[in-house]
């Protein structure tokens, strides 16, 4: 093998392990329940199914003389004698086991089933045979017992003429169980079971599981150029406004990101006139939302005249984000409604023109294959240096692909480690045959992987509002 594949091996398994790692980072929960499911599945097992028995033991020797009563060498197998005592032995062991002593267990004990379990060895090398009889309970499996040893002559004194029947131990009454519920042996052994599982499911996610994890894989997977990454950082307040580039406590590296993605559509606005973008992404909470605003924000405070748009009438989240109560009219009015203007409908805040959307899900392919939205990205057209459309996901409905017949770009929000390539290829294949001009993806909730030589930001932000919908595409 040459260095080149060698190189190439390294690589895919640091890949699997980092994708073991962060798939149990994200299904930690489910380990811990295939954990306690193991658990409780074999304590219950044990509680459930666990049989306690109790076993009482007789010794008889069956010989045919006095002498070498208790011992006989296998060795001497030839010897007419050493024969004869091991046909008796094999001889006694089946009528003590057979279905006539059976019988007379259940006549002397007055039961139609015997309440114990049978059973006759040999000891190895010699004429002593273990008769042990395993009930559910310490009398029953005496009582068995007794009843056997009393009336084992009863079938010899016919069958094996000129035997003598030694009785050297009697049954006695079972003291304790043969066994005991270990119901910590059970636990643990559960929890084993559970965890072996958990890891079997991790390995195979972290090997067949394919998603974004830094921009290698948006060049060589996807096929896409890429435009900048914005790292993650927590979301320590729940009435936190959510993290915009002019707003407070927003560190350099998060605002360096945008910085980037307005330089890239810069130049592709220079180079290609374009100068409406829908952005969108594959799946619900990939973050489409807050760069749909922080783009619009950076464009605008660079001196750019620019209208922000939401056009998600799944689930319009600019409003959400950007805390804006005092809305008059939205996105949806103006498809709706001829008599609605458009300066009935634009709200001028933070550097930018916006257009909110309603805070009700409707049937968007419906209001969007509408004349008006194609009267609507028109006139914005011809008044703002730039327009941001924020779309529903791709991977959803067709409303994505309804706003893309109007628009000159996009631009694909990708969260690190969300959604599988295998979905994203397929979203933005379709995509391309309504759009075939993309600027990029952008990676969200950037977070450095430990085999990669890129810096990471130390801030960013994994943001986005829950679809009622599910992943399942509709058609």
């Amino acid at each position: 093998m040459d260095q080149y594949n060698q190189d190439e091996m390294t690589i895919d398994l640091t890949k699997v392990f980092e994708n073991f790692l962060r798939g149990f980072k994200r299904m930690w929960k489910t380990v811990l329940l295939l954990v306690l499911v193991g658990m409780v599945a074999l304590e219950m097992k044990e509680i459930l199914f666990f049989n306690t028995t109790y076993t009482s033991e007789a010794v008889f020797v069956p010989s045919t003389d006095l002498e070498d009563t208790y011992y006989y060498d296998s060795a001497l197998a030839k010897n007419t004698k050493a024969n004869l005592k091991a046909n008796l032995v094999d001889t006694f062991n089946s009528i003590l086991a057979s279905k006539e002593m059976k019988n007379i267990v259940k006549d002397v004990l007055n039961v139609n089933k015997i309440p114990a379990k049978i059973s006759v060895t040999q000891v190895e090398n010699t004429n002593l045979v273990v008769l042990k009889v395993s009930g559910k309970s310490a009398q029953d499996a005496y009582n068995v017992a007794t009843a056997i040893t009393n009336n084992c002559d009863t079938l010899t004194k016919d069958a094996m003429q000129d035997v003598s029947i030694t009785l050297l131990d009697k049954p006695t009454m079972p003291q304790k169980a043969d066994a005991t519920p270990n119901y910590l042996l059970a636990g643990l052994k559960g929890g084993l079971i559970g965890l072996g599982a958990s890891a079997v499911l991790l390995i195979v996610l972290a090997i067949f599981r394919r998603t974004v994890l830094d921009k290698n894989d948006v060049k060589e997977t996807l096929g896409l150029d890429y435009i900048a990454k914005i790292p993650y950082v927590e979301k320590h307040k729940a009435n936190n406004p959510g993290l915009l580039i002019n707003g407070s406590f927003i560190r350099g590296d998060f605002k360096h990101s945008f910085h980037n993605i307005r330089i890239k559509m810069e130049q592709d606005h220079r180079l290609k006139k374009h100068s409406v973008y829908m952005i969108t992404s594959t799946v619900p909470n990939e973050g489409k939302t807050m760069v749909s605003i922080n783009t619009a924000i950076t464009l605008g405070q660079k001196g750019y005249k620019v209208c922000l748009v939401d056009l998600d009438m799944r689930n319009p989240s600019v409003e959400k984000t950007m805390r804006y109560a005092n809305i008059h009219r939205t996105s949806l009015d103006y498809l709706k409604d001829k008599d609605v203007n458009l300066e009935q409908c634009i709200v001028h805040k933070d550097d930018i023109d916006i257009i909110f959307g309603s805070d009700i899900s409707v049937d968007g392919s419906t209001e969007l294959s509408k004349p008006r939205l194609s009267h609507l990205i028109e006139n914005l057209r011809e008044i703002y240096d730039f327009v941001i459309v924020d779309t529903s996901p791709l991977y959803m409905m067709e409303d994505a692909l309804l706003v893309a017949k109007h628009v000159d770009s996009a631009v694909v929000v990708v969260k690190q480690d969300y959604a599988t390539t295998t979905d994203i290829l397929d979203s933005v294949d379709e995509l391309h045959e309504t759009l075939p001009e993309i600027v990029g993806v952008v990676i969200n909730s950037y977070k450095k992987p430990f085999y990669s030589q890129e810096s990471a930001g130390s801030y960013g932000y994994g943001y986005g509002y829950g679809y009622g919908y599910g992943y399942g595409r509709s058609k």
